[in-house]
């Protein structure tokens, strides 16, 4: 069977999801299943693979979602003159770095470990709908709201697999709790539906196939404090992956043997920590941002080199307009 007919039968496969669910990081019922009815071997041969799939997952999730929802703010936007709202445009460019078990190398049994370096771009619009409630002179923007949108495009190379970039769009909102003034840092609490392509990845005709749904819900809270020109911010989140997963292995001892699984919902979550510095002219601001996303859970008796509660890096770079 040729590559392409292959992969849709195999994403079929995943679609339909009739082999069940599972929630949570326990991917012990996933490997089960695909390792059922083959060799003894085959069992690390879908470890590697599973574990593959939701470090692809999660590391393009990241490199979409890193750290504010919103370039270098830590305050909800607001209202111009508390009539129209305000609306701010930015564009970031992002990387995070990943590791993976390598299954390009044969992939079969307890595979080495490959590093993943994802590169985007990403637009975003946010529009200040609610001002909030001022509790006294300089303490403000309780309950204020933004509403939010964003496109991002993660490039993703063929030499790591990958059958083609990926594409993700996200919905949410920002809820102020204070507004950056003379006495209080800026806090916001922000809320983001991400919708991606399914994401493809091979290492050939004869060997491991993986698919996998790219939605996710991230949470981010921030924290920050304006000093003229200049402003510092951090903050702390959780993203959850969540959707299909299926992979399909070679079974090293069989001539022609294969292990198969797929799961309809598989949920992972993740800790986001991450801070930055911007600096503002008038409507203009330029930011840099960096940070870390939180492993996963080890998987026990797992032989390969790679280490699922290694941490993901990312860095980002942007510019925004407010007017």
């Amino acid at each position: 069977m040729g590559l392409r007919a292959r992969h849709v039968a195999f994403s079929v496969l995943l679609v339909s999801g009739r082999f069940g669910s599972a929630v949570g990081q326990d991917l012990r019922p996933f490997i089960t299943q695909c390792a059922s009815g083959g060799s003894a071997e085959l069992v690390t041969s879908c470890q590697s693979a599973v574990l593959a799939a939701q470090a692809m997952r999660g590391g393009i999730a990241i490199a979409d979602r890193m750290g504010a929802s919103l370039s270098g703010s830590s305050s909800t936007i607001g209202r111009r003159l508390g009539s129209a709202p305000r609306v701010s445009v930015d564009v970031r460019l992002r990387m995070a770095r990943f590791e993976v078990p390598d299954l390009l190398g044969g992939g079969t049994g307890a595979a080495g470990q490959n590093v993943v370096e994802a590169y985007g771009v990403k637009t975003s619009v946010a529009f200040g709908v609610l001002d909030g409630v001022s509790l006294m002179p300089t303490v403000g923007g309780l309950l204020s709201l933004d509403l939010l949108a964003s496109a991002s495009l993660i490039f993703l190379r063929e030499s790591d697999g990958f059958l083609g970039n990926e594409g993700i769009l996200s919905l949410g909102g920002r809820l102020g709790i204070f507004r950056e003034s003379f006495t209080l840092p800026g806090v916001t609490v922000s809320v983001m539906q991400s919708f991606g392509q399914s994401l493809d990845w091979t290492a050939g005709v004869n060997g491991p196939q993986i698919d996998t749904d790219m939605s996710a819900t991230s949470v981010r809270a921030i924290v920050g404090k304006d000093f003229f020109t200049l402003a510092v911010s951090g903050g702390m989140g959780w993203n959850w992956d969540r959707g299909g997963m299926g992979v399909q292995v070679p079974d090293p001892t069989i001539s022609g043997g294969q292990g198969i699984g797929a799961m309809n919902d598989l949920t992972t979550r993740r800790s986001v920590y991450f801070g930055g510095i911007s600096i503002t002219r008038l409507v203009f601001q330029f930011s840099v941002e960096g940070g870390w996303a939180g492993g996963y859970d080890a998987l026990d008796g797992y032989p390969g080199a790679y280490d699922p509660g290694r941490v993901t890096p990312f860095v980002s770079v942007a510019g925004r307009l407010t007017i």
